[in-house]
């Protein structure tokens, strides 16, 4: 007796053949965007820490010789963060009124930064954000609205100093920074649970730099096709 081949079976292989092709393409696809993606991640981060390595060593001089120190910011990646602690930057105790000490320290510093932030790194930099850090004495919400005024009375110090000494880079530095209170958040221990009061209370001038694709939309707005 003759077996007969159902009708359908020739379709029917031809319907796997068609999606094992689909699905090895697919695939390949996938393989290749995972590529392309990990390719444009690495130019990414070598561009970026180029960049980091630029701004470190165009500030680096004049903040080794104000004691100071620019590192990243481990929360950050595209962070760098001077800390300037409370001997430089005094405030009256429980007030946001600037110290002699610390208008001293702002004439000296700001001029050099902003020469730097608004001239030859302009195209590197997103924001400068001064934030202001107290200790762990009174309340959250005093705490709080301490370090907003003290960060708000360097940055208006700062636009003081830059309109007499780099009145050219006084519109950049206006769009470019502005004032946070950290209150008590970020405090400094010496151990577990001894905290350093006098560490704590700081200003951070955190410089955050701009990503690959910031970079690359200014760069296409600014030299359009």
């Amino acid at each position: 007796m003759r077996r007969t081949t159902p009708q359908n079976s020739g379709a029917s292989l031809t319907t796997i053949g068609i999606t094992d092709l689909m699905i090895s393409l697919a695939i390949v696809f996938i393989l290749l965007f995972a590529a392309q993606v990990t390719k444009t991640s690495s130019a990414a981060q070598s561009e970026l820490q180029e960049n980091k390595e630029g701004v470190q060593t165009a500030l680096r001089g004049h903040i080794q010789r104000l004691g100071l120190s620019l590192d990243a910011d481990p929360r950050d990646p595209l962070a760098l963060l001077i800390v300037v602690p409370e001997n430089l930057l005094t405030f009256e105790f429980g007030k946001s009124t600037l110290s002699p000490t610390a208008e001293q320290f702002l004439a000296e510093a700001l001029p050099f930064y902003v020469r730097a932030l608004c001239g030859p790194l302009r195209d590197k930099i997103d924001s400068l954000a001064i934030e202001g850090h107290t200790d762990d004495h009174g309340s959250d919400a005093f705490n709080l609205k301490l370090s907003q005024e003290r960060s708000l009375a360097v940055m208006v110090k700062g636009l003081e100093v830059i309109q007499a000494t780099e009145p050219t880079s006084y519109q950049c530095f206006q769009e470019i920074t502005s004032a946070v209170g950290r209150g008590r958040q970020d405090l400094i221990y010496d151990s577990i649970a001894l905290v350093n009061r006098e560490k704590s209370r700081r200003v951070i001038f955190k410089i955050r730099l701009r990503s690959a694709e910031q970079r690359h939309l200014v760069e296409r707005s600014t030299n359009p096709l």
